[in-house]
């Protein structure tokens, strides 16, 4: 069921000039298989037609795609599932519902604990390494692998992770990665990408 090692977040401001789903698309080249689309700003309408051409993108390439805390509009568009945060998690079994896979994001283990009775089939833990996208402090590889260890769903690691950091996470239990920031900028992102998933694949 959650059979992608890397997870992709997008921003689409990162990406310009070149259009989101053009983008996803590159990514999907170099093998991402799992995308977050992550796009807060846009109204229903916006983000379901943003969301329309890269759902047909993503079942091109037999690859998962969440919405961000949305799911009326990943119900409409027929998304894998829903990425929910913290101040959603109430929502978990509406979304489970809805036939919808449900990933969320944690910052610590009581909420993780949670999340997973909720009925969540995976979560980002984060940050676990200093980042400037994410305020809170980092948690670090000791609380990652607590984390893994009280959980019997995948655990993504997620925040300041550069490839490689990769190895030292899943050494400590993640099940894979997630990044938003280092894959998504048009210049160097889809490069940052194939370097993941190079990581990944000699772990």
């Amino acid at each position: 069921m959650i059979d992608f090692k890397l997870y992709a977040i997008t921003d689409r401001r990162l990406c310009k000039p070149k259009l989101i789903q053009d983008y996803v698309a590159s990514l999907l080249d170099t093998g991402v298989r799992a995308i977050q689309l992550r796009e807060k700003d846009l109204s229903d309408t916006e983000l379901r037609s943003v969301a329309v051409p890269i759902n047909h993108i993503c079942k091109a390439y037999s690859a998962k795609l969440f919405i961000n805390s949305n799911i009326g509009v990943a119900t409409d568009v027929g998304v894998d599932g829903v990425h929910l945060p913290e101040s959603l998690l109430d929502t978990i079994q509406k979304a489970k519902a809805r036939n919808l896979l449900v990933g969320c994001s944690v910052h610590d283990l009581d909420v993780a604990q949670k999340v997973q009775v909720a009925g969540a089939n995976f979560v980002t833990y984060s940050p676990i390494y200093p980042t400037m996208s994410k305020p809170n402090p980092a948690v670090g590889l000791k609380s990652l692998k607590r984390i893994v260890g009280s959980l019997d769903i995948p655990v993504f690691a997620l925040g300041g992770i550069t490839p490689s950091k990769v190895p030292e996470c899943l050494n400590s239990g993640a099940f894979g990665v997630a990044a938003m920031s280092s894959v998504m900028s048009y210049e160097t992102g889809i490069d940052q990408a194939k370097n993941y998933l190079k990581q990944i694949e000699e772990y």
